[in-house]
């Protein structure tokens, strides 16, 4: 259907057709002048189609005569062409209000990501609801997030898991070269590394153990600044021990087991899995919650008395290489400053693994008594560094899987002793299973004993008679 040839459609915006100012009103939003199109578009748009004949001037999109045509002829073009623009209308809006979204959507979204990288690691999911923290964890991947970044279950968690990876970002820089460890393969030499303060700690930091490895040591009190440990006497100070994490979940998630230990100390230590970092290192991260001489609960058979270091391991595992050389690390710290300690594991299989790796060191350095001194590279995390650390997850490190499930057959179940360990070489002879039941004879009904006979009365009751007092007594 053509129009009358005396009648056009004019345009508010001079020569620019009516798509074309739909695509301006699009533009215009896109840089926030919503409400400017809002306007245009519901109340000079809608208001056109109302007043067909008011002036050009008063109404952004109208339709105009400009010659001298018949007004019935004009009133029924204009009918029709008004009620095909009502009919696309609501099209129109929905289009115009999805590019709207889109446009302000988009901003939106490089803003929280550039608030996430600028938020301090401290403080990052302190304070707030834990109900969509993951109750049962096995590891850290299974951990939930809020905001891209790990929720844990209990605040204390949370704290220790926080000050890890601030500490990580805080001592980021260059790797040291190869040469620095060319004498020392594997820690086959004379270590020189940093001493205990006097307050009983560490200092944190990374220990390189190799150009591509290093150990995290994490400072993360668990009791707030001002408050006091109850600490031993050097002569109460005995032991070091090896623990591990030996429970019914499985769980070796370092922070979710602090978690678990809300009581009174149980260990100064807690050892990680390996962790690869963002830039390809791998390292595990020590974590000391309170001087390394504390009065804990760990050992009850060796009376407590020294500290203990819970190993990310559970029975079924193999020891990983960098956690045998981080057990070394911590140990070697800790005789140096307390010569009188002996490095133990807990007992039977736990710990053992990383008490063998320990006594072969000592083996070697025995054996070649001309090892060379070497003092391993350390990269000290400064307060102030700590604290003003920020950053996003996938900035630190390589997140870790979930673990797969436990069948349900398991769940609840404690591996038995049998199945302790991977490596055949590290299990004690009380430990191995013993052998299934034997059927020594075929098996036949039980025969029950004849019945006694019942007890019978041998001579008549009579009274009992007081024997005779003694004369002269």
């Amino acid at each position: 259907m053509q129009p009358p040839a005396q009648t056009k459609v004019e345009c508010a915006f001079p020569s620019i057709s009516w798509r074309g100012s739909a695509l301006m009103l699009v533009h215009h939003m896109r840089e926030s002048k919503f409400e400017r199109g809002r306007r245009l578009l519901g109340e000079g748009f809608r208001n056109s189609l109302g007043r067909l004949g008011a002036s050009p001037v008063a109404r952004p999109v109208a339709f105009a005569d400009t010659a001298s045509g018949g007004p019935a002829q004009d009133s029924q073009f204009r009918g029709r062409v008004g009620r095909a623009v009502r009919a696309i209308l609501p099209a129109g809006v929905a289009v115009l209000a999805l590019a709207t979204l889109l446009a302000l959507a988009a901003p939106a979204k490089s803003v929280a990501q550039g608030d996430q990288a600028s938020l301090l690691i401290r403080g990052r999911n302190v304070e707030v609801s834990r109900a969509a923290a993951t109750q049962a964890p096995r590891t850290e991947g299974d951990q939930a997030l809020a905001d891209g970044w790990p929720l844990y279950r209990t605040e204390r968690g949370q704290e220790a898991f926080n000050d890890a990876m601030a500490t990580l970002r805080a001592t980021d820089g260059t790797a040291p070269a190869p040469g620095s460890f060319k004498s020392c393969v594997r820690l086959a030499c004379n270590l020189s590394l940093p001493a205990l303060g006097a307050e009983g700690w560490i200092p944190p930091g990374r220990i390189w153990v190799s150009p591509a490895e290093y150990v995290l040591i994490v400072r993360s009190p668990r009791l707030r600044e001002g408050q006091s440990y109850r600490r031993r006497a050097p002569r109460d100070m005995r032991y070091f021990v090896f623990h591990e994490f030996h429970n019914s979940t499985r769980n070796t998630d370092p922070f979710d087991t602090i978690s678990s230990h809300s009581g009174s100390v149980f260990v100064p230590f807690y050892m990680s899995k390996q962790w690869t970092d963002a830039r390809g290192r791998r390292f595990v991260i020590v974590l000391q919650v309170a001087p390394y001489d504390v009065v804990s609960f760990h050992a009850t058979d060796k009376g407590s008395a020294g500290p203990g270091m819970e190993v990310a391991k559970n029975m079924t595992e193999e020891l990983e290489p960098l956690q045998a050389l981080a057990g070394i690390v911590i140990a070697t710290i800790l005789k140096t400053a307390a010569p009188q300690l002996e490095v133990v594991n807990h007992g039977g299989n736990e710990g053992l693994p990383m008490l063998n790796e320990y006594e072969h060191r000592l083996e070697t350095l025995r054996a070649h008594p001309g090892a060379p001194a070497v003092a391993l590279p350390f990269a000290p995390a400064r307060i102030e560094r700590v604290a003003a650390a920020s950053g996003r997850l996938e900035d630190l490190i390589v997140q870790r899987p979930g673990s797969a499930p436990i069948p349900i057959a398991e769940r609840g179940i404690v591996p038995p002793r049998a199945a302790s360990s991977a490596s055949a070489s590290l299990r004690s002879a009380s430990l191995v299973a013993d052998p299934g039941p034997t059927l020594v004879e075929p098996i036949r009904p039980a025969t029950r004993p004849p019945p006694q006979p019942e007890p019978r009365l041998v001579e008549p009751i009579r009274p009992a008679t007081r024997p005779a007092r003694e004369s002269g007594g």
